[in-house]
């Protein structure tokens, strides 16, 4: 084998940099909450804990702690990163709707006191949702409401 035949598989063999990046990791900060959702929820940002984008929108994604299951609703604690409360709602669901609990998918209407869950909200609206990208099949509707 040639010289310049060995170079050219060398090279075929180290993986092509920046060919197939990752997008960079996107912040808290990144998120822009609007005033209508600040005004409505304004320690929300506080529960953040990390921003996706899907389908050129941003969302964000809370942990909340379910406090309460009732045939009218879910109560659950959104968390802080200590794990505190910042903000409890009450909301209901499409009994089929799917939301992340303990990084695995479970059905609404399967949701128990002390589970924690993942809720998303986008960018573009003032609501909460089971997950990034479900604006026509996840919403969540908020029953009460308040901020700690």
């Amino acid at each position: 084998m040639s010289a310049g035949l060995k170079v050219l598989v060398l090279l075929a063999a180290i993986p092509v940099v920046g060919v197939a990046q990752e997008q960079p990791k996107l912040k808290c900060t990144d998120f822009v909450y609007s005033q209508q959702f600040l005004k409505r929820y304004p320690k929300a940002p506080a529960a953040c804990r990390e921003v996706v984008e899907k389908n050129g929108q941003k969302w964000v994604r809370f942990d909340a702690n379910i406090t309460k299951v009732q045939s009218n609703g879910v109560t659950a604690n959104f968390l802080n990163d200590m794990k505190g409360t910042v903000l409890t709602l009450t909301f209901t669901a499409p009994p089929d709707a799917t939301l992340e609990v303990g990084g695995q998918q479970m059905k609404y209407s399967t949701l128990k006191e002390g589970q924690e869950i993942s809720i998303w909200a986008p960018s573009s609206r003032i609501g909460f949702y089971a997950a990034p990208g479900a604006l026509n099949s996840g919403q969540l509707k908020v029953i009460a409401g308040q901020a700690k």
